[in-house]
């Protein structure tokens, strides 16, 4: 874990942002800074901390305990320690990750730079019914209720598109969709997502937007192909399934579910995947192929969550690995495990460890 005054910059689409630790904890706040190459630590000496004013916060301080066990997203770059600002490190009371702070500092510049005027002057003006979600997957519903909800945030949506991504264009506030049973081809280029929930359908072709932050695929919802910016560098794929779809040979954070035995041979084209999640739901709880990883060169961060088929030699050498967390293992390979790696330049975790086998 970094120390109390370390910096980091952070690489946001479009340039970079930044944060600083302020206490133990640790504490951490995101500082106001945005720029298009990546900064030298003197040129932060004296930025404040981000001070969040979108959507309807008023003021909110960006300082907060960091929770969980999980250490910084292994892409961003520590640049060393700076004094603290006044006032911070103290009587933190707002608790989140550290993908949180990043997260702000996209949101304000969403806010700030991508959102039209006038829909933030709506959204400020708060007339018509309050709500943040929008369910239209029932009928009695229609697209041409977002014109009264100028704060609607959410949206839910079934079946065919039937007007959905112009609808979505002409309100930009509009930054989470829930589709169910989309067709098989959806296009949102144009739209101001940064969130996409699939649930059902097969979708042959999908094309995000360029601030799409998060792709999530419901167990039922296969992908065969996504186009998004930069090959999904700044997505964050999230798959109840362990079906990898093809155009994503940027993604550096990805999390993928599945049953007995999961396969990682779809990943040896994902050379810049820096975070790797796999959960198991059910027995075995295998890991096949993983060779392949050996070619992902930047494999920094790995948990593992019900690999209870994994032994001490499932994974190949892996260069860059700082981080392996193993939630459930069978007590013989948590051994072995921590034996592997005792010498290792690598923080190890493991946890619900079991005697023999069982099913879960």
């Amino acid at each position: 874990m970094p120390n109390v005054g370390d910096v980091a910059a952070i690489p946001l689409r479009g340039g970079y942002g930044a944060c600083q630790v302020t206490g133990l904890g640790p504490t951490a706040c995101a500082l106001d800074w945005f720029s298009t190459d990546l900064p030298e630590l003197d040129r932060l000496a004296s930025c404040p901390p981000l001070v969040l004013d979108h959507h309807a916060l008023r003021g909110q301080s960006t300082e907060v305990n960091i929770v969980g066990d999980e250490p910084p997203p292994p892409w961003w770059t520590w640049l060393g320690q700076l004094t603290l600002a006044p006032g911070l490190g103290t009587r933190v009371g707002d608790h989140a990750d550290w993908g949180w702070l990043a997260t702000q500092i996209a949101a304000q510049r969403r806010w700030d730079c991508d959102l039209p005027p006038e829909a933030r002057q709506a959204y400020r003006a708060g007339t018509g019914k309050a709500t943040t979600l929008l369910d239209l997957t029932a009928d009695g519903s229609a697209l041409t209720d977002l014109d009264h909800l100028p704060r609607c945030t959410s949206l839910a949506w079934s079946g065919p598109d039937r007007g959905l991504r112009a609808a979505l264009a002409a309100h930009p506030i509009v930054g989470d969709l829930t589709w169910v049973e989309p067709p098989p081809d959806v296009d949102l280029t144009g739209t101001y997502l940064t969130r996409l929930r699939l649930s059902g359908g097969q979708v042959r072709s999908l094309r995000l937007p360029p601030g799409m932050a998060t792709l999530k695929l419901d167990d039922d919802a296969p992908v065969a192909a996504v186009s998004a910016a930069d090959d999904g560098r700044w997505l964050r794929l999230v798959a109840d399934h362990a079906w990898m779809p093809r155009g994503l040979t940027g993604l550096r954070d990805l999390e993928l579910t599945g049953d007995g035995t999961i396969s990682v041979a779809g990943l040896a084209d994902l050379h810049d995947l820096r975070r790797l999640r796999l959960t198991w739901r059910s027995a075995p709880g295998r890991l096949t192929d993983a060779a392949a990883l050996a070619s992902v060169s930047r494999l920094a961060d790995i948990r593992l969550t019900g690999a209870y088929g994994m032994t001490d030699r499932t994974l190949p050498e892996l260069p860059s690995l700082r981080w392996l967390a193993c939630a459930g293992l069978y007590r013989k390979a948590a051994a072995a495990i921590e034996n592997r790696y005792r010498d290792a330049d690598v923080r190890l975790d493991i946890s619900d460890v079991e005697a023999e086998w069982r099913e879960y």
